[in-house]
């Protein structure tokens, strides 16, 4: 990578290397990738690569069996808040090093409030019973099995708990000496954030401070449960934080499915534009999984078409959450072949049109149905029409001729090229395959 990467100037709305606006797409097998190591993780990131990703997660969790503490361990099992565990660190800095290497934006989140529920919580390092370094009664449990039944370890800004946040500061202080310095990382506070605002603020404006005696840039935003949520308290505190990420939009429980889902994006980004001017739309997160059995994800189908609606509606990163592993419910397709495809036909679009350029213009469609066609384009140049189910739509416009071709996204292959007739409408007929992409460009 040759550049850190920032907020585009020539286009706000997305990211940039070099000033270049670029999309970013991806799709990853585990949350807290840095875990992984070796060719395990290096042939991952590769596949994403040729696929045309360039975008990855990465919780600073230790959730799994495999996975190791940043804390060093005594002999008798207790953890030791003081000393660092080498191992975690190291895959830490690889991590870094082979992401930068491929020119993989990594979206970094420190805080996963689902690393502190149940016996996750009973197991770990910042429980006082499991280390020799806080007090007994550093965090009070307050019973339960919710992971919002761990709010101690999340009230030490709002309550003074300086006993723990000093080693909760010191934490993040060792993160960003190894970040810091890779300018391939933004910054995501806490994933699915209920904390509150004075906790938000404090680890960004920690961050940021830390950033500014680097002496470097960093962009960081903090997701909360409610989409909502996190686009409000970017125009309330657009000083601290600089883009927008709205991953709970992409799932059932907290998110929209169909029109909605579009037609949300649409009016948060005319808040986002009036209040404060374009900033990046991230979703670190795609729900829907294989097997379809968990209610608030949803399943394959919607997260392909979430994806395609994040993409076409202006988000300037777009992810398919983690697929389904032993022992976990099904929440996403992750790095699977499906994925990786319907990223590489994003990228056939782009060799073939400026998406970046293009913006969300469902008036030059005459009579689509809700949810039924989807259309960004630069009138007179180029139009992009996604079908999430088939179907036909009257697309207006600038009388041209135009190259017209559909994408069949699930192979990543082109079908129906042909040359129309200048014109000022034109009836798309989509072949009748899954999420097709209709893909006109100016003859002249």
């Amino acid at each position: 990578m040759t550049d850190r990467v920032h907020r585009s100037p020539e286009n706000p709305w997305y990211w940039s290397y070099d000033d270049a606006p670029v999309l970013l797409l991806g799709g990853t097998d585990k949350d807290n990738l840095f875990q992984w190591t070796g060719d395990r993780l290096h042939d991952h990131l590769d596949q994403l690569v040729e696929a045309g990703g360039n975008f990855v997660r990465n919780t600073l969790s230790e959730r799994k069996e495999e996975d190791v503490s940043p804390f060093e361990r005594d002999d008798d099992g207790t953890y030791d808040l003081r000393e660092w565990n080498d191992s975690y660190w190291n895959r830490l800095s690889e991590f870094l090093d082979a992401t930068a290497e491929r020119d993989i934006v990594v979206e970094l989140t420190p805080w996963d409030q689902h690393d502190f529920v149940g016996s996750r919580w009973e197991a770990h390092p910042w429980n006082p019973v499991n280390n020799d370094t806080l007090p007994e009664d550093a965090l009070p449990a307050t019973g339960g099995d919710h992971w919002q039944d761990r709010i101690a370890f999340f009230r030490t800004v709002e309550e003074n708990n300086d006993i723990v946040l000093t080693h909760q500061e010191r934490f993040i202080d060792e993160v960003l000496s190894y970040s810091l310095d890779s300018g391939n990382v933004i910054y995501n506070v806490t994933n699915e954030g209920w904390a509150g605002i004075e906790w938000e603020l404090h680890w960004a404006e920690h961050v940021l401070d830390r950033a500014e005696e680097r002496g470097v840039h960093v962009d960081i935003a903090d997701m909360n449960m409610t989409p909502e949520n996190s686009v409000r308290k970017v125009i309330e505190h657009p000083d601290t934080f600089s883009y927008v990420e709205v991953s709970q939009h992409n799932q059932h429980f907290a998110g929209a499915s169909g029109q909605d889902h579009w037609d949300n994006l649409q009016t948060w980004r005319g808040d986002v534009q009036d209040a404060i001017g374009p900033r990046p739309f991230n979703n670190v997160k795609i729900y829907g999984g294989f097997d379809g059995g968990n209610d608030a994800a949803g399943d394959a189908e919607q997260a392909v078409r979430w994806f395609w609606r994040n993409v076409l509606a202006g988000c300037a990163a777009c992810r398919f959450h983690r697929q389904v592993a032993e022992g976990d419910e099904g929440w996403g397709i992750g790095g699977s072949e499906r994925a990786l495809t319907h990223i590489q036909s994003v990228r056939m679009i782009e060799e073939t049109v400026d998406l970046c350029s293009l913006t969300p213009r469902q008036d030059l469609l005459v009579d689509a149905a809700p949810n039924e066609a989807y259309c960004v384009a630069a009138p007179g140049d180029s139009y992009v029409v996604y079908f999430p189910t088939g179907g036909e739509v009257t697309l207006c416009l600038e009388d041209e001729s135009y190259r017209l071709r559909y994408l069949d996204t699930e192979t990543a292959t082109w079908a129906n090229d042909e040359t129309t007739d200048a014109g000022t409408e034109i009836l798309l007929t989509p072949p009748k395959n899954p999420n097709p992409v209709a893909v006109l460009t100016a003859e002249s």
